[in-house]
């Protein structure tokens, strides 16, 4: 009957447009309530150990030094040496978009910030060019999805923290799955771009091109630098996001020259609001979490697919889907909040690789927030475009279709996530 009032409870409060922490944590209060033996500092307990950890600090650095980047105008040079390589292309624009959100992701380490950026950077020159705003906010929305595969994310920080597995080893793991996926979407606007006779952009020069590199080529330094400190053993990851922030400092505002203070005190404001939303999210879903494992929860999902003989493909197969699902409907960290430690101990005893399980969970979170009508990504690129969400539906197919079969691919072929771990021999 706990588990019952706790999850109805939750629902109708997520239904009535109540913020998921809150949903979270008011569940969690008449649950308590309602069992009786449970001492309520339990509440406060629980909530200090959801945020107590060294890890997680990188959240609001590298959600820092990613607002930082996009003030300092290091994300507009990105796009722009994207566009430089695919202009000449027929479709060369919005592929130039795939291949600007991807490098874009590493430095912003948000969907939800990439949607935003790009909508705002890339809508009006897609327009201006032809292509249809319900089709431009696909490929924005499809390259978002999966380009949150591409360190630094913050969702991976967040399910390694409750995984207990390296940061490090998740982030290297992202990168060959993100390269696969960037790949079959812009084999998909490549066949677009034939059979509707796409335009073609601007055919750049080889000087062209080196100069976009030349001016990029300081944020595009971002992964190696943070792959490069923490391989070295120079710092933690924790540490070199906090060293990112300096890096961001001082290429937008000495470098770049384009951080003034009123776009440095912005960036602190919108990094506080982003911090104390996960901070609250994560502490008060502990509860939740602690409930649904006092109840036996998680031991009985695992008995149920050990009993039914699902395989270790098919457990793989139902975590993309709930995490899709789901996803869509609470975002990707409230998701993982409540799932991955259910799913946790099944997982383990099926001897699954836990990098790699991990890495499709993001990867089917990140699709969540794609999937209509629900998804945060697709809302939000709709309202940035004024675009209705019943137009979105057909030209989203397609991309939507090359997503699941780019995660269907990983899910079968497991080496792919775990090449890149082994062969920097990070433990995990």
């Amino acid at each position: 009957m706990t588990i019952a009032i706790l999850i109805v409870v939750f629902a109708v409060l997520v239904l009535l447009g109540i913020p998921i922490a809150f949903s979270m944590g008011l569940s969690s209060i008449a649950a308590i309530l309602f069992q009786g033996n449970i001492p309520f500092n339990v509440l406060v307990h629980r909530t200090v150990m959801g945020v107590d950890s060294f890890v997680l600090l990188a959240i609001p650095l590298f959600i820092f030094a990613g607002t930082l980047m996009e003030e300092g105008g290091l994300s507009a040079r990105l796009i722009h040496f994207a566009q430089t390589l695919l202009g000449r292309f027929r479709g060369g624009l919005p592929m130039g978009v795939v291949v600007g959100t991807m490098l874009e992701s590493g430095v912003s380490g948000s969907t939800v910030a990439d949607v935003s950026a790009m909508a705002t950077m890339t809508l009006k020159p897609l327009e201006r060019a032809g292509y249809p705003k319900p089709y431009s906010l696909s490929v924005i929305g499809a390259s978002a999805a999966f380009a949150i595969l591409i360190p630094p994310c913050i969702l991976m920080v967040i399910v390694a923290a409750i995984a207990n597995v390296s940061v490090v080893a998740l982030f290297a793991a992202g990168l060959l799955p993100s390269v696969l996926m960037g790949a079959l979407v812009l084999g998909l606007i490549h066949i677009q771009a034939r059979m509707y006779n796409m335009p073609r952009d601007k055919a750049y020069s080889g000087r062209e091109i080196l100069r976009g590199l030349k001016d990029a080529a300081l944020a595009l330094g971002i992964p190696v630098v943070i792959f490069g400190g923490i391989r070295l053993g120079i710092a933690t990851v924790t540490e070199m996001a906090a060293i990112t922030v300096v890096y961001a400092l001082i290429v937008g505002g000495l470098v770049y020259r384009n951080l003034t203070w009123l776009k440095l005190r912005r960036a602190l404001v919108q990094t506080a609001i982003a911090t104390g939303i996960i901070t609250m999210l994560m502490g008060l879903a502990m509860i939740f979490g602690y409930l649904l494992a006092t109840q036996g929860i998680p031991m009985a999902v695992a008995g149920w697919m050990k009993e039914a003989n699902i395989p270790p493909w098919g457990v793989l197969v139902i975590s993309a889907l709930i995490f899709v699902f789901i996803g869509s409907i609470l975002e990707g960290a409230p998701a993982a909040l409540i799932f991955v430690p259910i799913l946790m101990p099944l997982v383990r005893a099926l001897e699954i690789d836990v990098v790699h399980w991990l890495t499709i969970v993001v990867l089917a979170s990140g699709i969540g927030l794609f999937l209509p009508p629900t998804g945060i990504a697709v809302l939000m690129a709709c309202s940035i475009g004024g675009v209705k969400m019943e137009e979105m539906f057909k030209p989203m197919l397609p991309f939507l279709g090359v997503l699941f079969l780019g995660m269907t691919i990983l899910i079968f072929f497991p080496w792919i996530t775990t090449v890149v771990p082994q062969m920097l021999d990070l433990p995990y």
